[in-house]
């Protein structure tokens, strides 16, 4: 992955799977016009999971449409599995390209939530012609916090190493991402999925990816800085997202529907 095409095929997957991951996370609402069918059985998070702002239970999908940056209009979603008392699955799908599908797996620290668990196999990504899995990771701190008191401050750091495949091509690549995030204050947010009180939250997430060349952080492309706008609500989770990149423009994300299970 040589070429100045590759690179940009390699940062634009990988920046998009660690934004999914550490700058936008599913909402629900148990009341949803919109929202699917429930789900036959679901299993809703207890003990370290809880979280009134990101309410948790397997079988919970929400769908989101993103319009603006780099890579243009698409749509993109999450349903969650795999619920336990200290972590679970998210697994994402989107429209790019010819359709991206990723998974991700969250830790849970008494009701913070952090995107990208410590461990293996944290995060894989795949597309018609690319795929990726991690092959280890190392996060401190969390992306969605306990409580969204005004003042609150909160932070997570990840490095992800994993493995690219694309075509006949192999690629050990490391990614780099450091998000510091505060409380802003409290908005009405009207999204297609409906009307709601909100807390606003505020980010800067600095992120690089690199190819690793015998174990040494090559770049692949800029280090890209982040600023996210999020805007969360109380028992039902986030409702937009606006991300402003140094290299991928301004994207915004909408909540368009949801189906939460009990």
């Amino acid at each position: 992955m040589n070429s100045r095409r590759n690179q940009l095929i390699l940062s634009s997957l990988l920046l998009f799977a660690v934004l999914a991951a550490c700058s936008t996370s599913p909402a629900g609402s148990s009341n949803g016009s919109t929202g699917g069918p429930a789900a036959a059985t679901s299993t809703s998070a207890r003990g370290e999971c809880t979280n009134d702002y990101f309410p948790v239970s397997s079988g919970t999908a929400w769908s989101y449409s993103s319009t603006g940056g780099v890579l243009g209009d698409y749509t993109y979603g999450w349903t969650v599995a795999d619920v336990s008392d200290t972590g679970f699955t998210t697994n994402d799908q989107s429209s790019l390209g010819t359709g991206t599908t990723s998974s991700v797996k969250w830790n849970c620290q008494g009701g913070n939530l952090a995107a990208l668990d410590s461990g293996a196999n944290s995060l894989s990504l795949s597309t018609s012609k690319v795929s990726m899995t991690t092959t280890s990771v190392t996060a401190e701190g969390f992306n969605i916090p306990a409580s969204f008191k005004s003042g609150n401050t909160w932070s997570e750091k990840v490095t992800a190493k994993g493995t690219v495949v694309s075509g006949t091509k192999t690629v050990d690549v490391q990614i780099d991402s450091d998000l510091t995030c505060s409380v802003a204050g409290n908005d009405s947010i009207t999204v297609p999925a409906g009307t709601f009180d909100s807390v606003k939250t505020t980010c800067t997430d600095m992120v690089s990816v690199s190819e690793l060349n015998q174990g040494t952080p090559v770049p692949a492309a800029a280090p890209s800085t982040v600023n996210i706008t999020n805007w969360y609500a109380k028992g039902v989770g986030l409702l937009k997202t606006v991300r402003v990149s140094t290299v991928g423009g301004t994207a915004t994300g909408v909540l368009t529907q949801y189906s939460i299970q009990k």
